[in-house]
């Protein structure tokens, strides 16, 4: 009986959804420590699909990136946990050391704060991109 209990609580941990609340609000990302959310900064709008399944990301302006340049991205959302989505992006060609698709996720490390890893890399490992929301 406790291990059921035991088992049952295991598995209703490791399905708990990620909250949408911690997207909101407008975000700039910096690589050092110059002021993140001053207004000549870039910044970033995030809305996750009602069911989940996707991730659109809006910049005021254009950015240039390995995808291409847009002030769009999209992407599929393949795994979840509270505080991560587990992302493919649309139009991604990169490949991992497998020879997959790269894969990202979005991890909030604190409210109001991100970090990005790709999933194959060492568990712990970030790159050098701090997300902070500037606005609600």
């Amino acid at each position: 009986m406790l291990a059921t209990f035991l088992l049952s609580a295991a598995v209703t941990a490791a399905t708990t959804p990620f909250d949408v609340t911690q997207l909101s609000g407008s975000w700039s990302d910096s690589v050092n420590a110059n002021s993140v959310c001053d207004q000549a900064r870039h910044f970033t709008r995030m809305q996750l699909s009602d069911d989940h399944a996707r991730l659109a990301i809006f910049n005021d302006r254009t950015w240039k990136s390995k995808l291409g340049e847009t002030n769009r991205f999209a992407a599929t959302v393949v795994a979840e946990t509270e505080r991560s989505l587990t992302l493919r992006y649309d139009n991604e060609t990169r490949l991992n050391a497998n020879g997959k698709l790269v894969e990202w996720q979005l991890i909030i490390v604190a409210p109001g704060v991100y970090r990005w890893r790709e999933t194959d890399w060492p568990e712990g490992k970030v790159n050098g991109v701090v997300g902070i929301r500037c606005s609600p």
